[in-house]
């Protein structure tokens, strides 16, 4: 949210999560550079609505992954159809509207064609205005900012409307500098899945390792009582001494 250049001059956006930006950058609510809009559940009872579907219909679930690149579950075209199914484009970004867990306010890249719940609102920029993975990294650094919002009181609570969505502002830079910005986070964040990676096999190394000893111990292929008396005379001379 400020960008990759320290000595660029700052300006205060005057929205309190976002806070300083560099100060050739614009601010606009989302709804004017990205579409809006939600979807909905067929009816299960409805085999015409399911049954052979070839269309990706997606649920809240997917927000907990950074991508989406395919679905377990697929509707027909009569469902689009007579459920009113938005049809959502590859390069737009999901974001979870209800519910009480994390996934509300998370918010997800999808890579495919599909069509979602009611449950998902998805934003499908402007490609002109706003490149997908900057949308999705905004999105994500505003999790907390749109939790707030949707636990305002009254009808909505615990929710986000399309309207609330519409209306958030966002910092908006030159094209070339979102794709530089997305560019270095695909890059830091690599590294850090390295470590975290190489962290996990370790882990996972000293968790089989401490299983074999206590298994050669409790089978006696390791003679404890060597250790034992090890043990005791240690004892001892720390005693004498």
């Amino acid at each position: 949210t400020r960008g990759l250049d320290p000595r660029a001059p700052l300006r205060d956006s005057g929205i309190p999560w976002l806070g300083e930006i560099p100060a050739h950058w614009e601010l606009w609510k989302l709804g004017h550079v990205a579409s809006i809009g939600n979807g909905s559940t067929p009816g299960r009872e409805n085999a015409d609505y399911w049954q052979d579907g070839t269309i990706p219909w997606l649920n809240s679930a997917v927000v907990n992954q950074e991508e989406v690149k395919e679905a377990d579950q697929f509707v027909t075209a009569t469902a689009r159809r007579e459920c009113h199914l938005p049809l959502v484009k590859a390069g737009s970004v999901l974001v979870g509207i209800t519910g009480q867990g994390k996934t509300r306010g998370q918010a997800v890249l999808l890579s495919i064609d599909a069509t979602i719940n009611q449950h998902l609102a998805f934003m499908t920029p402007n490609p002109s205005r706003m490149a997908s993975w900057f949308l999705r990294w905004i999105v994500f650094a505003a999790y907390e900012f749109l939790r707030s919002i949707s636990d305002d009181a009254g009808g909505t609570k615990g929710a986000l409307t399309c309207e609330e969505v519409a209306n958030f502002r966002v910092p908006v830079p030159a094209i070339g500098e979102q794709e530089a910005i997305v560019a270095y986070i695909k890059g830091a964040t690599a590294k850090l899945d390295a470590v975290r990676d190489a962290t996990e096999r370790t882990i996972v190394l000293l968790k089989e390792r401490r299983a074999a000893l206590i298994a050669a111990a409790v089978t006696g292929q390791i003679d404890v009582r060597q250790h034992a008396k090890r043990q005791g005379a240690s004892h001892a001379s720390a005693a004498l001494s």
